[in-house]
């Protein structure tokens, strides 16, 4: 761990740099660091990369911040938090004086979390109201560094999984359920009873009095996984239990969790499951 007074052009007195190298260990094993800083900003300061070898996590505390990557060019300001894809090309420039905090991740399934936070917020700057988290969650990684007391790697990778788990969560803040979380709700109550008929996404979208396209992106928005997915799982967790606590043939446990015959009950099953369900019965848990 190195700790720098920043002199990159651009950068202003007050902010600083600091750097960890992650062990064999946790480049296999854990979500990693490999930059962080707190930056006080001028017109002056641009980055522009082919490669950067990890994901950039940002949060504007002032001012604005304009980045390209993936083809797309946006505008970070006050609030916002960014999650940037600096494995691709890309680059970044404070628009006046600016003031933001950052670190450069990797590893796991960062990029898992990145694609489902694009995803989610439609793009890769975003407001959400986990961003005052985010904030604090990496200054308390800079602050650790600052005061060289730095987290153990395993720590470090619990902290940097807040971070990327606040990045996609879909919470409200004050606990309160949004019109998008009564709908998941409903329709996730009516296939959790419904789930052993003939069913379809038509029947659930109809349920909640909406489009099946507009639905279908409510729902993963708000669940994580398309309806169609959530109606399978569904079943197949009815399956699991029927086929551990009871001694009905396949056959009778297809018809009761909603399948129309055994073959795509088994292919749905093994696929998801890894084993077929005649093996899941037999093995001990």
């Amino acid at each position: 761990m190195i700790h720098l007074l920043v002199h990159e052009t651009g950068t202003c007195s007050g902010s600083d740099l600091y750097f960890s190298t992650p062990s064999e260990y946790a480049r296999r094993m854990l979500f990693y660091m490999s930059t962080c800083g707190y930056y006080y900003t001028n017109y002056d300061y641009r980055i522009k990369r082919e490669n950067y070898n990890s994901y950039m996590l940002f949060y504007i505390c002032d001012g604005r911040l304009s980045l390209t990557g993936g083809g797309q060019t946006v505008v970070a300001s006050a609030g916002q938090v960014g999650f940037l894809n600096c494995h691709e090309p890309h680059e970044y420039h404070t628009i006046g004086n600016t003031e933001f905090v950052w670190l450069h991740l990797d590893g796991s399934n960062t990029d898992d979390f990145y694609r489902q936070a694009v995803q989610m917020h439609g793009g890769f700057v975003f407001d959400t109201p986990y961003a005052e988290q985010i904030k604090d969650g990496i200054y308390e990684i800079v602050f650790s560094f600052r005061n060289e007391q730095p987290f153990s790697e395993v720590r470090l990778s619990q902290k940097l999984y807040g971070l990327l788990a606040a990045t996609i969560d879909t919470d409200k803040a004050n606990g309160e359920q949004s019109a998008m979380d009564e709908t998941v709700a409903k329709a996730i109550r009516f296939i959790r009873t419904q789930y052993m008929n003939a069913i379809t996404l038509t029947d659930v979208a109809a349920h909640v009095n909406m489009s099946q396209f507009h639905f279908s992106r409510l729902f993963k928005r708000g669940c994580g996984c398309p309806p169609h997915e959530y109606l399978i799982l569904t079943r197949l967790n009815r399956a699991k239990h029927l086929l551990k606590t009871t001694d009905l043939p396949i056959k009778v446990i297809v018809q009761k969790v909603g399948y129309q015959n055994v073959s795509s009950f088994t292919n749905a099953f093994t696929d998801r499951v890894g084993i077929s369900p005649t093996l899941f019965r037999k093995y001990s848990i």
